[in-house]
C-alpha cells in the first residue's frame, strides 16, 4: 500500500500537498495523488501524531489478508478521547461569527459530536458563552470578525480558536497566521 504522509511544517521541508505534487515527477504522479491512496498530515504534536500514526496503520492493516474486505477498522490509541463519550456537563453555547467563514460549519459539526452545546450564528454573541475563532488563510478578510474578538476579549468571553490544517479548507501553517492577524490581536 501507498500511505501519503504530508510534512505540513515547510521548516522540515514540508508544504501544501499541492506544492508537494508539483515537486513529484510528472510520470509519477497519477500513480501517487490520484489513486486514493491514505492521506494524513504530520504533525509535530505528539497527540496529533498518534492520529497520523493510527491512520497509517489502519491503511497498512486494510491491505493485509485478514482485512481486505473491510474499509475502515475501529482502532483507537488507549485514552484517547473518541474511545469515550463526550459531552458538556452544562449546558455550553458557541457563537459562530457570521464574520468568521467557515466557523458556522466547524460549530454544527461539533455540536452533532458533543451533547449539551448549542450554537449560535447571531450577529453579536449575546448569552454565548464561547467565541469559536476559525483560523484559515482568509479568517481576517472580513474586518468586522477583528472587532469581535477585541470586543470578546474585553467581556472576558472565553476564545476557542481551531486552525484548519487541510489546503482545500484554506488551510495553512499556523506560522501564517502571525503574518494574516491584525497585529493588535497577537
Amino acid at each position: 500500500p501507498i500511505v501519503l504522509v504530508q510534512e505540513a511544517d515547510p521548516d522540515k521541508g514540508g508544504g501544501t500537498l499541492q506544492a508537494l505534487r508539483g515537486e513529484c515527477p510528472d510520470d509519477l504522479q497519477q500513480d501517487i495523488f490520484e489513486q486514493g491512496w491514505t492521506h494524513t498530515v504530520w504533525m509535530r504534536i505528539e497527540e496529533y501524531q498518534r492520529v497520523s500514526l493510527k491512520t497509517i496503520a489502519e491503511a497498512v492493516l486494510l491491505c493485509s489478508p485478514n482485512y481486505l474486505s473491510q474499509t475502515s477498522l475501529p482502532l483507537c490509541v488507549p485514552g484517547e478521547p473518541e474511545s469515550q463519550p463526550l459531552a458538556f456537563a452544562k449546558d455550553t453555547m458557541l457563537w459562530a461569527s457570521p464574520a468568521n467563514a467557515g466557523a458556522q460549519v466547524l460549530a454544527e459539526e461539533i455540536a452533532t459530536t458533543f451533547a449539551g452545546l448549542i450554537v449560535s450564528t447571531a450577529e453579536a454573541p449575546g448569552p454565548a458563552t464561547h467565541m469559536l475563532l476559525y483560523l484559515n488563510e482568509d479568517s481576517f478578510s472580513d474586518e468586522r470578525l477583528a472587532e469581535q474578538v477585541k470586543q470578546a476579549r474585553e467581556d472576558k468571553l472565553k476564545i476557542v480558536m481551531a486552525h484548519e490544517n487541510d489546503p482545500d479548507k484554506g488551510g495553512c501553517i499556523f506560522a501564517r497566521l502571525f503574518e494574516t492577524t491584525p497585529q493588535e490581536l497577537i
